[in-house]
């Protein structure tokens, strides 16, 4: 199930936005994250320490690192044990989605944590900021994790914000939980059992820290050492198509204790602000209404309602597809694949958008299909209601994701191994006039096809910007 909290609760969206909560979805990632930075200054009043909380969080631990003189040893053991935080459930928000748990960080993560603090406090970076920066230049460490691990340790500072959210709008269904010796009175999640946590909206960011390029070349607290290497480093992955590593941020900051230092400055000067959810640049809540605005503007007939067979379940998607192509190409859907700016908006935005669409065809036309998204990036899973035997996976990629033809080969093997009554659909939204990453996974599935082998359906989609048709004459 794919419901925003307003709905499931039955009240005007207008509740929840006075009162400062992120009007989630539930069942599917929402793509913000807590970022401990926008606590600082908040005037709600279940989190007006929120900050401090999280520096007194990590303040022993940095004492127990710069007391760590090898591996395994009492103060490294107990460093570990607190640089571990259990999977969240309930917390609306993030990779993990509404109700379900997120990734958490375990032992693996805790021992990368304790050597690269234990690294950072050898150099005289004491400022318990530094675990909120890590994210910066450590692999495998990101915004999900930062936000889960900043709702971990203020988690009863959440439960009583939702406690007073549900108590004010009167939200069934609720109960109460416990928590630490103390009960809260929180809504229940669809599924019976786990309560849902609300989020104040000011505190989320859909993107991870990251260093600005005018934060670096331009903030007088950087020396110049720095900022010729940031150059450096900005004009090499430049040149290569990519951002720069995290190695290479990492073996710039820990070269100087100084380096270290400047930006823990830099990030407390800076002036955060959470995303602007009334615009929502990213389209990060706004799919769900453009696609089902859009279906019903563009209405389909589809005459199969209860598919019965792989062969009409894709009979059914054939239509589906045929008309979201047509949407987007000649309806002028892809004017809403950029934002404002003329910036493309996040592939993720795409590959809902689809659903919303075909969720609303499926409506519409009384088709009996189970469907959900992904709970991450990936595509949408479309069953057949009787026994879930047949299903076709609609993947949806931009030809600009670097990860296009690995996608792919990605299908290629898990057809190799699927049942017949699993197949996979594989859109391609073209966004550019380099058409050579698409050239690519056109000839692998040639190649495959020249071997007998069974190979997903490629559609692909013109979603490039046209110029308006004044200039286009021009």
């Amino acid at each position: 199930m794919v419901v925003p909290l307003n709905v499931y609760f039955k009240i005007p969206i207008e509740r929840l936005t006075e009162l400062g909560v992120l009007n989630a979805y539930i069942g599917i990632d929402n793509k913000v994250f807590v970022d401990p930075s926008l606590l600082r200054n908040t005037d709600i009043a279940e989190f007006k320490d929120g900050a401090s909380e999280i520096a007194d969080y990590f303040a022993p631990v940095i004492k127990l690192l710069k007391a760590v003189k090898e591996p395994r040893d009492v103060a490294w053991e107990e460093a570990f044990r607190r640089l571990q935080f259990k999977e969240e459930h309930g917390a609306a928000l993030g990779y993990s989605g509404a109700g379900t748990s997120g990734r958490g960080i375990g032992p693996g993560l805790a021992r990368m944590l304790v050597l690269r603090g234990t690294q950072i406090v050898r150099l005289g970076i004491e400022d318990p900021e530094m675990f909120e920066l890590i994210g910066l230049f450590q692999e495998n460490f990101g915004p999900d994790l930062l936000s889960d691990m900043a709702v971990s340790i203020l988690k009863k500072n959440f439960f009583a914000f939702t406690e007073r959210v549900t108590k004010t709008l009167n939200l069934t269904p609720s109960r109460e939980f416990n928590f630490k010796r103390q009960t809260f009175t929180l809504p229940v999640h669809p599924d019976g059992e786990n309560a849902l946590i609300f989020v104040p909206a000011d505190f989320l960011t859909p993107l991870p820290i990251a260093l600005d390029d005018s934060e670096i070349a331009e903030v007088a607290e950087f020396n110049a050492e720095v900022r010729q290497r940031w150059n450096e480093i900005i004009a090499i992955a430049g040149k290569e198509n990519r951002d720069p590593s995290k190695a290479e941020i990492r073996e710039m900051l820990l070269a100087s204790p100084q380096n270290l230092a400047d930006l823990i400055t830099v990030y407390k000067k800076a002036a955060k602000k959470g995303y602007d959810f009334a615009k929502d640049p990213f389209g990060l809540f706004s799919w769900d209404y453009i696609g089902r605005t859009a279906a019903a503007d563009f209405p389909i007939e589809i005459p199969i309602k209860q598919p019965k067979t792989i062969q009409e379940l894709r009979g059914v998607l054939n239509l589906i597809v045929a008309q979201f192509k047509k949407n987007i190409e000649e309806n002028k859907l892809y004017e809403v694949l950029y934002g404002e700016s003329g910036r493309p908006r996040p592939e993720v935005f795409s590959q809902r958008l689809f659903y919303a669409i075909a969720d609303t065809y499926c409506n519409a036309n009384n088709v009996d299909l189970n469907r959900e998204p992904n709970a991450g990036n990936g595509p949408v899973d479309f069953k057949l209601s009787a026994g879930y035997h047949a299903r076709v996976l609609v993947e949806i990629k931009k030809s600009s994701n670097g990860d296009l033809l690995h996608g792919f080969q990605v299908q290629l093997a898990a057809y190799e191994n699927a049942e017949a009554t699993r197949e996979s659909l594989y859109l391609i939204l073209l966004v550019s006039d380099n058409e050579a990453p698409i050239n690519d996974v056109m000839a692998l599935r040639s190649a495959a096809l020249a071997k007998g082998a069974r190979v997903p359906d490629i559609v692909v989609i013109d979603a490039r910007k046209r110029l308006p048709a004044s200039k286009r004459n021009k």
